[in-house]
């Protein structure tokens, strides 16, 4: 293997030494710059064998457009025109004339009416006469603009917005969005850019062959308005969050509906013995609800993270009727949430949780919150957590 190995080397040699075609490169010539301008020249010329017609440069298809970019590139260029002018069979390369202009353009327009145009001198039409126009029909004017004036027997109606705050704070009425002013009576009441307003009076009418409404609205800071109906739908459908407020009796649209739901407000305390809440556990409560009974709900707490995982008592107990007592409880967490005690422990898994139900707060004042909601007068009185007292507004 190694002899005939040498042999074809030195056979190899032999045929270099020869100069044999077979070891001599092939050097491919390079296109020069001339021979390029030459090859896009003649795409122009394809084209205009396949169109009847030089390529335009505005053109919208972009193959054209590129095609005629090209063109009046080479026909700027005198170095390329006479390089490339062999090849122009069509005249492709010869600059379009311009269309000549018979006579001087008119400078304004009194020189083009003087000139006799015959835009300006058909017998039948003259671009200055309007006969055609439609007389504007006049718009039918508006009788009164309503504005928010002064209410001069607010107090009358004081009464009714605080009743109805006070049961929008303790759940007993709802709200749900709306820009409609459909079935609009006397009583109904609104929250229309951030302000409450009571439909004091409806005087309906006819008004441009469609049947409206005059409102007399009475606002909560002591205006009012005598809106139309239809202007007062616009303001509703205007405002952001504009909102109906439902009245307590839902009527008989809602007689074969399930009953409210019923249950009881309750004060807890707890009977932890961890060393933690050992300076805690005589002054802190827990303010929950149930659907069911106080001593039913704290019957597991023991295994309960809101229970603190601790047994507990039931110190006092408030019914609620009417009322879902959830809400009851929810107005009562934001009334005392100044005083919400932070308290975090592991459950039973090792997560830790944080219950939000624990308050430092005495018992006689959760007792005298829950006066307060029964005559839906919650809402004008705060809570000091300095001195565990409840006080009214005008003393903040």
């Amino acid at each position: 293997m190694a002899r005939s190995t040498a042999a074809f080397y030195e056979a190899l040699d032999e045929l270099i030494a020869a100069g044999d075609d077979l070891f001599v490169p092939v050097v491919k010539p390079s296109r020069t710059p001339a021979d390029d301008q030459s090859r896009l020249f003649l795409e122009v010329v394809a084209f205009r064998e396949r169109t009847g017609r030089a390529p335009d440069r505005n053109a919208r298809a972009p193959d054209e457009m590129r095609l005629g970019v090209r063109l009046d590139s080479f026909r700027k260029d005198a170095a390329k025109v006479g390089k490339l002018r062999h090849l122009d069979q069509y005249g492709l390369l010869d600059a379009p004339m311009a269309a000549a202009v018979s006579e001087a353009a008119p400078a304004s327009l009194d020189d083009l009416i003087a000139a006799g145009d015959d835009l300006l001198s058909t017998p039948d039409d003259h671009i200055f006469d309007f006969r055609e126009t439609p007389v504007p029909q006049p718009k039918a004017e508006t009788d009164t603009i309503a504005e928010r004036t002064v209410c001069k027997d607010f107090e009358a109606f004081r009464p009714i917005f605080d009743e109805c705050i006070a049961d929008i704070a303790n759940g007993a009425r709802a709200t749900v969005p709306t820009s409609s002013t459909y079935q609009i009576g006397v009583g109904d009441m609104f929250i229309v850019d951030g302000a409450l307003a009571y439909i004091a009076e409806v005087d309906r009418h006819t008004r441009n062959d469609r049947d409206d409404a005059r409102l007399r609205i009475i606002y909560d800071n002591g205006t009012e308005s005598d809106h139309l109906l239809r202007s007062f739908g616009k303001a509703l459908y205007r405002a952001e969050n504009s909102r109906r407020v439902l009245t307590t009796d839902a009527g008989d649209l809602f007689k074969d509906a399930k009953p409210a739901v019923t249950g009881c407000v309750y004060v807890a305390r707890t009977l932890s013995t961890n060393p933690a809440l050992a300076d805690l556990a005589d002054h802190i409560v827990k303010i929950g609800s149930t659907t069911e009974t106080a001593a039913g709900r704290i019957a597991g707490a023991a295994s309960d993270p809101t229970f603190l995982l601790a047994e507990a008592r039931i110190v006092d107990e408030y019914e609620t009727r009417g009322v879902p007592p959830k809400k009851i409880e929810g107005l009562l967490h934001r009334f005392f949430g100044a005083a919400c005690v932070d308290v975090r422990l592991p459950d039973r898994f090792g997560r830790s949780v944080d219950p939000r139900e624990w308050f430092l707060v005495s018992r006689v004042s959760v007792e005298q919150a829950m006066r307060l909601i029964a005559t839906k007068s919650l809402h004008l009185y705060r809570y000091d957590v300095g001195q565990d007292q409840i006080v009214p507004l005008a003393e903040a």
